[in-house]
């Protein structure tokens, strides 16, 4: 009998579950460490798009997000007083391609891929902390002392991973020359229609308005700012509501249904493009491999292929 391969995977983000489902399902045996005491409960919304719905499908790991997020069934582009630009036929070519397009809160997502874990197999309060190889494999330490051995270890730690930092050295993130503010919150608006998104174009400005379900929208809104990173923690909900004055009642309107404390107020930012991700038995991916900045709308996309195009290199490529 074959004994089973092992994998470690650092970071119960997005990427780091999906890629702990991929490989079980393929027979590995996976450990995923996550440096929180729980999982991530906080944050807002983001867009599960039909290239990673099939992604999901092809591991059999769609149904739950399904089921935990809301179908977009109409997708416009507006000026910044509501006027329409255009309509995208998202839930049409989301039907002719077989999978649908996804908006869905955050901690939903994280629940939904987490429950299909094999049970014991998710470690919180555990952080990776380093690697070192071995010549068939790869040891992990963590911030407690410990160590484990393992065949393969995936570095899904984000943006401030610690083993690209000891791939890679220090790579210094990108600015995008602006702040984003982001929430959900209770929403009830006659525009806000099933499964509605629009994004709005100002000057230097723009907005987005998205159901996430169970009578919840997502917004997010970006403005240009030349200290952005400085600004960026600064800004109060009364400021985000002066920047927007004038804009459509329903973009308003969501800015005021959110508490303060709700809105997350960040810096956008992203890193040039690496051709290394990997070191021997070390491999990144998602945000520690290719951070992008949320208008492409593909980030936590992304990271969803990466675990499972990843998961099929490895079964017909050795290590």
């Amino acid at each position: 009998m074959t004994t089973p391969r092992k994998a470690i995977v650092a970071g119960a983000g997005i990427g780091g579950l999906t890629a702990a489902i991929a490989l079980q399902r393929a027979g590995w045996q996976v450990k995923v460490f996550e440096a929180a005491q729980t999982l991530r409960t906080g944050g807002t919304g983001l867009s599960i798009m039909a290239n990673a719905m099939a992604a999901l499908h092809s591991i059999d790991a769609h149904v739950p997000v399904e089921q935990a997020g809301q179908a977009i069934r109409h997708f416009f582009f507006k000026k910044h007083n509501g006027k329409p630009i255009t309509r995208m036929p998202i839930h049409e070519v989301g039907e002719q391609l077989g999978h649908a397009n996804v908006n869905i809160q955050r901690p939903l997502l994280l629940r939904a891929l987490a429950q299909q874990l094999a049970p014991d197999s998710l470690i919180t309060g555990l952080r990776c902390v380093g690697y070192s190889h071995r010549p068939d494999g790869v040891t992990v330490q963590f911030e407690d002392g410990s160590s484990q051995e393992a065949d393969l270890l995936i570095g899904a730690d984000g943006l401030n991973s610690v083993i690209r930092r000891q791939m890679l050295g220090e790579t210094p993130t990108r600015p995008s020359g602006y702040i984003a503010w982001l929430a959900v919150t209770p929403l009830r608006h006659p525009m806000m229609t099933e499964g509605y998104v629009a994004h709005y174009w100002g000057r230097g400005k723009r907005f987005g308005l998205c159901d996430v379900g169970d009578g919840h929208a997502y917004w997010w809104g970006t403005c240009n700012r030349a200290n952005a990173a400085d600004d960026a923690l600064n800004v109060t909900k009364q400021e985000v509501l002066g920047a927007y004055a004038g804009w459509a009642p329903e973009v308003v309107a969501a800015i005021e249904a959110t508490p303060e404390s709700a809105l997350l107020k960040m810096h956008a930012r992203d890193r040039h493009p690496v051709k290394q991700c990997r070191d021997g038995h070390v491999v990144l991916l998602g945000d520690a491999a290719h951070p992008m900045l949320p208008s492409l709308g593909q980030g936590a996309a992304q990271a969803i292929e990466d675990a499972v195009v990843l998961t099929a290199c490895l079964d017909t490529t050795p290590l």
